[in-house]
């Protein structure tokens, strides 16, 4: 069972309320970096298109040329499930034993207790699928399930199938991010940034000539990375810096930076990250309602209760040469 109730001296008296601690949830869908594609209950798929070789000589009678091509990329949602068994009766050493039934056959969880753990156990899950989004990997040696790696096996994420795609742009010998000048130590976080927007304009241009192009490509990073920036433009920067006292800018050259508390440190994504279905990157589910946890009773003979919830998810991008990597990351790095 998995209920640990630490504080038992019942003196005193009680506040109606616990203290939580801070999480962060579906941070990536929070802000608006990905579009949630829900309502998957196996796989769906969307398609691609595109023409090659459009011109040719005029002829009076013309001959075909250029080709089409249709094809499609999946998202396949996996399983994962929130679940874990306790006894109500362990409150009647705790204060909230006041709110406990007064019979036995009846004992519930406190009405208190039974609202915050509800949350807690929604907000610990949620932590994990945030993490997932970007570092999950199936192929983690940890058992899936046990602590670590073990809470990320259950679908591979954004920077697996990344480093695994020879198609996406990356820049090459990527090394620790930092806020000083780079070295063969380190990578100043400006100069990885820049190394990005020279990736997309050399290799993709038609996406940094669109008009939009400031709202639709971002710098997404981690909130250490975010932080290494912003020592950066505060400090390393001696005349047209930010005064250290004001609210930092998170922006490089007009383009947003996003900071997710998923993404992997030392790795920068520049890409087309948006609420709609013109984003670049998909999150796949069964259902946004999913997020809705069962308490209960777990049988009629059982003193025990439990708390379950059934989610499914997968993550996926539309075009590999649309995306602009920096990341010290390699595939080995998901089968740790």
């Amino acid at each position: 069972m998995a209920l640990v109730i630490s504080d038992t001296a019942y003196a005193g008296t009680f506040a109606s309320y616990f203290w939580l601690p801070a999480t962060f949830g579906m941070d990536t869908i929070q802000k608006g970096a990905v579009y949630v594609q829900d309502g998957i209950k196996k796989s769906h798929t969307i398609g691609r298109i595109d023409f090659a070789n459009p011109l040719q000589p005029r002829t009076a009678t013309p001959t075909s040329s250029g080709t089409y091509t249709i094809d499609g990329r999946s998202l396949t949602p996996l399983d994962v499930m929130v679940y874990t068994e306790f006894n109500p009766r362990d409150f009647e050493q705790h204060w909230l034993a006041e709110q406990l039934s007064p019979t036995l056959l009846a004992r519930e969880l406190p009405v208190t207790a039974e609202n915050y753990m509800l949350q807690m156990g929604l907000n610990r899950a949620l932590e994990f699928i945030e993490t997932g989004i970007w570092m999950g990997s199936t192929t983690y040696t940890a058992a899936a399930g046990s602590t670590g790696n073990g809470q990320l096996k259950f679908f591979d994420g954004f920077l697996k199938k990344m480093v695994n795609d020879s198609s996406i742009y990356q820049v090459p010998s990527p090394l620790p991010l930092s806020a000083a000048a780079s070295s063969g130590s380190v990578y100043n976080i400006v100069d990885a940034m820049n190394a990005l927007l020279n990736l997309a304009a050399t290799n993709n241009k038609a996406l940094l000539s669109r008009p939009t192009r400031y709202e639709r490509m971002k710098f997404f990073m981690s909130i250490n990375s975010e932080q290494i920036y912003q020592t950066f433009i505060t400090t390393s920067l001696t005349f047209k810096g930010v005064n250290t006292t004001e609210r930092g800018i998170n922006k490089f050259k007009g383009y947003e930076i996003v900071p997710l508390a998923g993404m992997a440190d030392d790795t920068i994504l520049f890409c087309e990250g948006l609420m709609d279905t013109s984003s670049n990157l998909y999150v796949g589910m069964n259902s946004v309602s999913d997020d809705q946890l069962q308490l209960q009773r777990l049988q009629a003979n059982s003193e025990l209760f439990f708390l379950k919830g059934l989610m499914k998810y997968d993550v996926q991008y539309g075009f590999p040469k649309q995306i602009f990597l920096f990341t010290t990351l390699t595939a080995s790095s998901f089968n740790a």
